[in-house]
Formats: C-alpha cells, structure tokens, sequence
C-alpha cells in the first residue's frame, strides 16, 4: 500500500511563490524551495521531474488565478476600463503571484513538461482572448485588428507599463497608479470608441 503524501503540490508551489518576495530571487532554486516549504529535495522531484516543471507550473497557475478575475472585469459594465484598473489592483493585493507571472513568457515554456502540462500552457490565454474580444465588440462595434489593438493598449500596455518596474523590485505599487491607469486608459477608450472606430 502506498504512503499517503504528506505534503500538497500547492504547498510546493507556494513555497516558490513566497520565495518571490525577495527582488534578488527570479526563479527560485530547487534548495531553497525545499527549505521554505519544509518539503525534502528527493520529495519535490518525485511531484515535479526539474525546477523548470516546477516553476512552469507556478507561472501557470498564477496566470491563472489572475486571468479568472480580469474575465470577470471584462464580462461587466464598462469592461475594458475595469480590466485595466484590475491589473494594478491584483498586483498590489498579490505581489508574488505578480512577480511570479513575470519568471517567463508563454513561449518560453512551450517545451517545458509532460504533455498536459505543455497543452495547458499552450491554451492558458483562450478565455481571456475571447473575453476581451467580446468586450472589444461591445466597446467599438467590431473585433478588428484596430479594435484589439487599442484595447490591448488600453487593458494591458498603460497599466503593465505602470506597474511592471515596481513587480520587478518587489516593491508596493501606489495607490496613485490606479488614478493614472483609469485616466489614461478610459482617454484611449474615449478616443477610440465608437464614433471613432466607424
């Protein structure tokens, strides 16, 4: 019969995350993983087969958990200005799971890992690409390449421009940033919107 695991992958996995709180830690080692997380080395990489697993999967599921609210913020009133002001809002409230999406981009990540885990990264941005699409229809009357490009101008690039140095240092984000981010991006929004598209 075998023995019931004594620890959780999400135990690990948090471990990493939390490590993150340090600016010097970009990806964290697989030694100090298991110290945090009291989990021993030989454990970790009977649950994850390399570091690279490990922290795929850490990178995917905060990417994740970010992506379930700003699908939320798109499928409500006034989307494309709710989903930029929750950037910065979710980055504040978590700065590790912030600075965890930033250990890769998607690409990167694309040979990592067993087969479903290489799906999932694969498909990771399908729901928020057919949110934001669909608030991009709601917003100009059309999901061109114009349309998308100027939320994503709004949604993503003002509000991830303003935050992303403060992720990197692993310091707080300002409470101002949000001011900065609604202002800017509701001017593109107004801009842009429906008598300009046309």
């Amino acid at each position: 019969m075998a023995r019931p695991r004594r620890f959780t992958d999400d135990q690990v996995l948090d471990a990493a995350r939390d490590l993150l709180a340090d600016p010097a830690i970009t990806r964290p080692g697989i030694a100090a993983i298991s110290t945090a997380s009291g989990v021993p080395t030989g454990s970790i990489y009977v649950r994850f087969a390399s570091r690279d697993e490990l922290l795929a999967r850490l990178w995917l599921r905060s990417i994740r958990r970010f992506q379930a609210g700003l699908v939320e913020a798109l499928a409500g009133p006034d989307p494309l200005l709710a989903a930029a002001v929750y950037l910065p809002r979710y980055c504040r409230d978590h700065p590790t799971e912030a600075r965890a999406m930033k250990m890769f981009h998607r690409d990167e990540l694309l040979g990592v890992g067993p087969d479903d885990l290489r799906a999932a990264i694969t498909t990771v941005n399908d729901d928020l690409d057919a949110a934001l699409r669909d608030a991009v229809v709601a917003e100009f009357d059309t999901a061109d390449d114009r349309g998308m490009a100027i939320a994503i101008a709004a949604v993503k690039a003002i509000p991830y421009g303003l935050v992303r140095d403060f992720i990197a240092r692993a310091s707080p984000i300002p409470d101002w940033v949000d001011g900065v981010v609604a202002t800017a991006s509701a001017a593109v929004v107004r801009e842009f919107g429906h008598a300009q598209i046309r």
